[in-house]
This record gives structure tokens, C-alpha cells and sequence, in this order.
């Protein structure tokens, strides 16, 4: 009898050898809802349906990553596997993820990854936040209720910060290039500091800031840079290359606005302890002031005591010169006194001598007299005018 069947075994061969040599089967994205899982000797077992189908899941080696749980619909990559000993097919998983991520999130990954290899994530080329912000800028829909979380959170701390919102598309096609144009005038608008901004949403909504154009305009900004987007369990691209990533809007609020009351606190308590330290300069200035002055007054009264003496000395010295010298003088003034009184004339006049005068003229010799001058003698008691009969002249 000629053979026209096939054995099981033969089937499920040729049904492994089909699948295996079909490459669109290879590495193929899988979506459905999972169903019974289990985790066995750290591999994970389940079942993945959609509405009309299901089929048979494992995930070798699953401890050391994501687990889904019963009822979550998750996206898998991976391959269909056909096992010939049961005739069973299954899906051989490499990799699950909670669907709405997909190949989106891979290929966000993949941009991560670039961007962080080349720099753009360093915290070496973070700026750090300025002490006081006095000049904000906000990088977000002026519709939105970001904006009024995040001037109303500022305002319970701060009524003196001037908020500047820059009026942003955050969705949308055209987001991006309205997030880095508006981030390019924040910079260079003079701000202390900016806030990147938006609410939550879905994947979808938020990937504007996963966007390598929107992580380039953080990394060239000068100015100091927060990204507060989405709600605490989103992360984008743009939290990694700002200079700091606020959880919500409200937080990056927080983190700028400086308390003015804790603030003036502050300074008010610097103030009463720089003063405490001044006064305490300045009554041990005030000490050390007058221990000098002390010390000055007794060595200059030493000094002056020691020149009081030596000047006392001195004058009795002086004194005692003067006095011999002016002893010494006084005995030769009185000999020329003494010589001078016998030369006066008015002392000659009263021993008995006359002085002759003609016309005004001292006679002192005979030649000098004619016979018939008139002569005017002076004595003691007055004058004498005479006329001259005769003259009779001695020889010397």
C-alpha cells in the first residue's frame, strides 16, 4: 500500500521548520492583555489575548525586569516559538513593556542614549540656581493651569517677583519649534532663572519635550533652567538636560521663590549679631584704648618728671653761672662807672671849672680867643657872659 500520510512528529516538524524560516515572525512587536501570569524559577508564564485570539506567553529570565500584572495590556517583543514534542504554539518574549510606550519608547531610549553619549545630559555643564530669583521667566501656555499654580505657589512666598510668562505651544505639531524659540528669547531676556512647564498628559502629549531640537535649545541656554513637565512619573528628555528637573510645575515654583519673611528674618538676625560682634569690638578696642593711654600718660609723665628734673638742674646751673658771670661784670662796670664819674663834666664844674663856649663853639685852647671876644662861661650855678680884655697865654 502506498504511503500518503504523515506521522505527528513529521507535522510538527514541518510546522517548526515554516515558522522558524519566516523572518517577518522574527523579533516581532505583540500587543494583547495579559491573562493568568505566573512567575516560575524567575521565568514568567501568561497568557496574552486580544478580543478574538490568545496565545501562550513566556519570558525567560523575567526576575531581573518587567513584571505585568493580570489584566494589563502590555506590548512584547519577541518570537513566535512552535514546540513539535506537544504540538503547542507559544510567544518567546524578550522584552514586555506596558503598552502605549511600544516602539516609541524605543526609539526614545535610543535617542536618550545618543544624547547622553555626546554630552548633552553632563552635569559638569549644569548651571547651578542662583541664590535669589528676582526676575522669572516661565516657558508655558499662558492658557493653561500651569501658570496659575505656579504664580499663585510664588505668591504665598514671594509678592516681589517679577513672573514673565513666555506664551508657549506645549502639544501639538508644532510645539517644538515653539519650545525652542520661546527658550532662546527666555535666554536672552536677562531672567534669573526659567521654568520650563507643562502638565501632565499622555505619551503622546509630552513627547514635544522628548524632542532632540528642544534638549539642544536647554543645553545652549545661559540662563539657569528648570523643566517641570508632566506629572511625578513622567520623565522626558528635557528633565535630563535642564539644569535641575522639578517633579510638578508647583515644585519648581517652590524652588524659586525665595520666603521673603524667612529672608528678612534672616538678615534681621545677621544684623542683631554683627551688631553683638561690633560692641564687643569695640568695648575691647575701648579696653585696649585706654590700657595705651595708660600706658603713654605714665611713661610720658616718667619722661616728663626726668626732664623736669634735669631742667631744674639745669637753671640752678644756669643760675650759678649767671651769677658769677654777672658778679665778674658787675666789678668792671663799676670801675668804669667809677671812671667815668670823674670824668663828668658837671662833677669838674662843681670843683671850681668853667667851660668856655663862643658862639656856640667849645674854647678849648688860647689861640682860640681873640682880645675883645665874647665868651659865654658855664659854671654850676649858671652862665657867665663875658668880654675878653686880655689874653695872657702859659707855656706847656
Amino acid at each position: 500500500m502506498d504511503r500518503n500520510y504523515i506521522t505527528v512528529s513529521e507535522l510538527n516538524f514541518y510546522l517548526n521548520r515554516i515558522i522558524d524560516a519566516e523572518e517577518l515572525l522574527h523579533d516581532i512587536f505583540l500587543v494583547g492583555e495579559v491573562s493568568g501570569g505566573v512567575m516560575n524559577k524567575g521565568n514568567f508564564y501568561c497568557t496574552l489575548k486580544d478580543e478574538a485570539a490568545a496565545i501562550q506567553v513566556c519570558r525567560f529570565g523575567a526576575e531581573k525586569n518587567y513584571v505585568p500584572e493580570n489584566g494589563e495590556r502590555v506590548l512584547m517583543t519577541g518570537s513566535p516559538d512552535y514546540y513539535q514534542k506537544s504540538g503547542r504554539m507559544s510567544f518567546i518574549a524578550k522584552h514586555i513593556e506596558p503598552f502605549g510606550r511600544g516602539r516609541m519608547h524605543m526609539e526614545l531610549e535610543a535617542l536618550k542614549k545618543k544624547l547622553s553619549d555626546e554630552g548633552y545630559f553632563s552635569d559638569s555643564h549644569k548651571i547651578p540656581m542662583p541664590e535669589f530669583v528676582f526676575e522669572l521667566g516661565v516657558v508655558t501656555s499662558l492658557t493653561g493651569a500651569v501658570i496659575r499654580d505656579i504664580q499663585s505657589t510664588i505668591r504665598r512666598y514671594n509678592p516681589v517677583m517679577n513672573i514673565t510668562v513666555v506664551d508657549t505651544q506645549v502639544q501639538g505639531k508644532d510645539a517644538v519649534k515653539d519650545i525652542v524659540s520661546s527658550l532662546k528669547l527666555a535666554d536672552n531676556a536677562g531672567f534669573d532663572a526659567v521654568i520650563l512647564a507643562r502638565g501632565g498628559g499622555s505619551n503622546e502629549d509630552l513627547m514635544p519635550f522628548n524632542s532632540e531640537e528642544v534638549v539642544k535649545a536647554l543645553y545652549d541656554m545661559d540662563t539657569f533652567v528648570i523643566s517641570a513637565v508632566g506629572h511625578e512619573t513622567d520623565y522626558t528628555l528635557a528633565d535630563f538636560a535642564a539644569d535641575m528637573r522639578c517633579l510638578t510645575p508647583t515644585a519648581a515654583a517652590e524652588a524659586v521663590a525665595t520666603d521673603i519673611n524667612a529672608l528678612i528674618g534672616d538678615i534681621l538676625s545677621d544684623l542683631t549679631l554683627a551688631g553683638r560682634k561690633i560692641e564687643g569690638s569695640l568695648n575691647l578696642s575701648e579696653r585696649e584704648t585706654v590700657a595705651t593711654v595708660n600706658k603713654v600718660t605714665y611713661t610720658a609723665k616718667e619722661r616728663l618728671t626726668d626732664s623736669y628734673m634735669m631742667t631744674k638742674e639745669l637753671l640752678v646751673r644756669a643760675e650759678k653761672a649767671t651769677s658769677a658771670l654777672l658778679s665778674g661784670k658787675e666789678l668792671i662796670a663799676e670801675g668804669i662807672i667809677n671812671k667815668l664819674s670823674a670824668l663828668n663834666p658837671a662833677k669838674l664844674l662843681k670843683s671850681g671849672y668853667m667851660r668856655a663856649e663862643k658862639g656856640n663853639i667849645p674854647v678849648i685852647a688860647a689861640e682860640n680867643v681873640s682880645q675883645g671876644d665874647k665868651l659865654r662861661l658855664f659854671a654850676s650855678f649858671g652862665t657867665l657872659d663875658v668880654t675878653v680884655d686880655k689874653i695872657n697865654r702859659t707855656e706847656v
